[in-house]
């Protein structure tokens, strides 16, 4: 569970968006190992520390 003071989060569309990907997709991807289970927010909903979404350039 979150505490409010644990820092800054990113909601599950909000990390979606920023991977560049459908929810769905992001679910597969915890499914499979490739992220990490989120933390759960007090109402129950993922909340993904920053670093999830990282962007490599070529």
């Amino acid at each position: 569970m979150l505490r409010e003071s644990a820092g800054p989060y990113l909601h599950s569309g909000q990390v979606a968006e920023r991977a560049g990907v459908n929810l769905q997709t992001l679910r597969y991807y915890e499914r499979r190992g490739l992220i990490a289970e989120p933390a759960r927010s007090p109402g129950g909903h993922r909340a993904y520390p920053p670093e999830t979404v990282t962007l490599h350039g070529d």
